[in-house]
């Protein structure tokens, strides 16, 4: 499975594609600094400073209808990735 990170002036210069093999228990957010992307993270993962918001462009679907709304999220509180996704940084 992948996430193909869209570029970003600021955080990802060129884009990215970032790939692992199975259910990802961690937070997006988290996933992205392991991976070297330096996305915004004020309030240390807790939701409260919406620093590292990210635009789903494709494999909304796949969530609960619920969860993501005009499909933006906070990358700290998307947690169980299981599919392949594209994001943009905001």
């Amino acid at each position: 499975m992948k996430i193909i990170i869209l570029p970003h002036k600021k955080f990802c210069r060129y884009g990215k594609i970032l790939k692992f093999n199975k259910l990802y228990k961690k937070n997006l957010c988290d996933f992205l600094l392991n991976n070297n992307i330096n996305i915004n993270n004020n309030c240390g993962g807790f939701g409260r400073c919406v620093s590292c918001s990210v635009f789903i462009n494709e494999g909304f679907s796949f969530f609960e209808i619920n969860y993501l709304k005009l499909n933006y999220t906070l990358s700290c509180q998307f947690y169980d990735l299981n599919c392949n996704i594209i994001i943009s940084i905001l």
